[in-house]
């Protein structure tokens, strides 16, 4: 196994840009489709990342692409009022199995917009938090048992408005290497640790009609072994792989 200072990363941009790609990546499964990978150093992975996310980002349209039928057909509103609320959420970045995971958390079944749903750490923003990353930081220590000051903040992604609850979500992409040591509190029912190439196959993006909030809607999600990932979650993800394929 590699040292947890070097990882695995796919991207075809990323690998021209810095190495080749090995002639045999470790533990593939034989025949299935994996976009690139390109050997990388954890430096060169945070430095690439924080470059990529300061530059024009593929915005509100492009996670516009993994919208449910309500936010397309009811034409909801993209950008958020002067009352909205703040909130923010974390990406955590993290080596292993010698590739890139991200932790995503199952919340419980409660009488809610957000029942059940599959989503990153996060919260609103509290009157504690100094800032919107002060905020992500205590969210995922809070909810995954991760709280860890060494965490590198690398950048945001495209705030996302959430019309049902009124929220201004920022997503905060952030490293850390080594696995966390999670220990969730009684607001996560599940951790689900997710390869980030499985984000980058079009296979694993699916539709099926849902009923939410007493509506049958038509919902594009990913299903990673039977968990439906959908909406804001979603819709994120979408743009951090958009990203890190077209860089």
């Amino acid at each position: 196994m590699l040292p947890f200072n070097q990882i695995y990363l796919f991207s075809a941009t990323l690998c021209q840009s810095y190495f080749h790609p090995p002639t045999h990546p470790p533990n593939l499964a034989p025949g299935k489709f994996y976009p690139y990978f390109c050997y990388m150093q954890k430096k060169d992975l945070c430095t690439w990342l924080k470059k990529a996310l300061k530059e024009p980002l593929p915005g509100t349209e492009v996670q516009w692409e993994m919208a449910s039928s309500d936010r397309r057909i009811k034409n909801f509103p993209r950008k958020a009022s002067p009352g909205s609320k703040p909130a923010a959420v974390l990406l955590l970045l993290y080596p292993l199995n010698e590739t890139v995971h991200i932790v995503l958390i199952q919340r419980p079944l409660y009488n809610g917009v957000h029942s059940g749903q599959i989503s990153f750490p996060g919260g609103k923003m509290e009157e504690q938090d100094s800032d919107l990353t002060a905020t992500a930081l205590r969210e995922a220590c809070e909810e995954t048992g991760f709280c860890n000051n060494n965490t590198e903040i690398l950048g945001t992604l495209t705030p996302l408005y959430i019309p049902v609850s009124d929220f201004i979500v920022w997503p905060f992409v952030a490293w850390t290497a080594e696995r966390p040591s999670f220990s969730p509190n009684r607001e996560v029912v599940d951790l689900i640790e997710v390869p980030l190439e499985f984000f980058s196959d079009s296979s694993n993006i699916k539709e099926k009609p849902m009923k939410i909030r007493d509506e049958l809607l038509d919902v594009r999600y990913y299903d990673y072994n039977g968990s439906v990932i959908w909406g804001a979650t979603a819709m994120i993800l979408h743009e951090l792989t958009v990203i890190l394929e077209n860089r």
